[in-house]
């Protein structure tokens, strides 16, 4: 297994594709297994647990699919049901410049003109017949599955063959947070029983140790490429709302190189795991760190996350604009139009603010923009504060 190396010229994601799958295509919708907002349905294979209710036919078919395509680049196309606005599509090729702007091909299209095409999925999907996706979607769906963190030789939680209080319970295939239970008593896991059963009473469990006096939570990215080679991509710190769903992150460029050297181990382990397994592609981990600097890997994210266009960006705006912190916010709720959003956010002066997808509707006769935010500056604070006036 090689060693993990960084790639200081390295910009936009798809470069890293174009050298392992140069002529496939970036499907960047999740199907679902519960909503019917989606042509991408996985109701007899490949369960994903996603949540009761559904997402937002907002989430599902515009902020989810468009953010990942937001950094992203033009050396490998990208595809979804719904196009990009344009002035999403024009607001990013001025942010990132050459190659910003997505080389974007309707799916209906694709699937009309060319069955050839294979696709880069974030999840299996049982409508994609398996030759068309990159990873064998049976052995994607195994390496997607919570049992096969245990799998990684790491330092980890404990999995626990019964409840202990306290512990954390998993769905085998939740996502973002959902589908995770953190059980302190008896009242906690009946009140778990009553969901499972509700909505998911064939899912595997997973449970697992609470892993005590955690100062830091990361979520750390790296390519794995088909010759097993990886490259880092750096980590994020992330943001739980108060329901523990993931919501978003923040990004410190002297933290990248100040906990490098301790998640080498945990990328290098994972890496090796997922090579083995035919997989390559984008890897998001999550490890924890304790008060007495120890590590633990607690989450295995074989695709792109919801965190992977920011990281990818933020690389950009350190490098190039000299803005070392951001901060990124999912499901930001703007008081105006996509056009009034773009032209505020491009008008911020210190901070380079970044709509990475944006939903616009009108509430009540005024308009309202749902969209995925970050801003990049000298500070944490900085980055911040220019979100919050730029939604206040």
């Amino acid at each position: 297994m090689q060693k993990l190396t960084s790639r200081t010229d390295l910009r936009l994601l798809s470069e890293l594709y174009a050298i392992d799958s140069p002529d496939s295509i970036l499907l960047t919708e999740y199907p679902s297994s519960n909503s019917s907002e989606t042509r991408f349905q996985n109701d007899r294979e490949f369960i994903i647990h996603d949540p009761f209710p559904p997402p937002r036919r907002e989430l599902l078919k515009y902020l989810g699919p468009h953010h990942l395509m937001c950094a992203w680049g033009d050396a490998i196309p990208v595809t979804s049901e719904i196009a990009p606005q344009e002035p999403l599509l024009n607001h990013w090729q001025q942010i990132f410049g050459h190659g910003g702007k997505p080389d974007w091909l309707s799916v209906d299209r694709i699937f009309e003109v060319n069955t050839e095409k294979q696709f880069i999925t974030l999840f299996p999907h049982q409508s994609v017949a398996a030759e068309q996706q990159v990873i064998d979607p049976t052995a994607n769906y195994r390496l997607h599955s919570k049992e096969a963190i245990a799998l990684i030789d790491c330092p980890q939680a404990d999995v626990l063959p019964n409840v202990t209080f306290p512990c954390i319970v998993k769905l085998s295939h939740g996502y973002a947070g959902l589908g995770n239970f953190l059980l302190n008593n008896a009242e906690d896991e009946a009140a778990m029983r009553v969901e499972l059963e509700k909505h998911w009473p064939d899912a595997t469990i997973v449970i697992s140790s609470i892993i005590p006096n955690i100062v830091g939570d990361y979520g750390v990215q790296f390519y794995l490429h088909r010759d097993g080679s990886m490259v880092w991509l750096g980590l994020t710190q992330q943001h739980f709302n108060e329901a523990n769903r993931w919501s978003g992150g923040s990004y410190s460029e002297p933290l990248q190189r100040e906990l490098l050297a301790s998640m080498t181990p945990f990328v290098e382990a994972t890496g090796k795991l997922l090579h083995e397994s035919g997989y390559f592609g984008v890897v998001g981990i999550d490890v924890l760190k304790t008060q007495t600097d120890e590590f633990f890997l607690v989450d295995l994210n074989p695709r792109l996350t919801g965190i992977t266009p920011f990281l990818m960006a933020s690389r950009i705006f350190a490098n190039e604009l000299g803005h070392p912190h951001g901060v990124y916010r999912a499901k930001c709720s703007f008081s105006g139009s996509l056009t009034e959003l773009i032209d505020a956010a491009e008008a911020v002066e210190h901070c380079q603010v970044l709509v990475l997808s944006a939903f616009e509707e009108n509430i009540d006769g005024r308009d309202v923009t749902l969209c995925h935010l970050s801003a990049s500056g000298a500070t944490i604070a900085a980055s911040d504060q220019a979100l919050e006036d730029l939604l206040t």
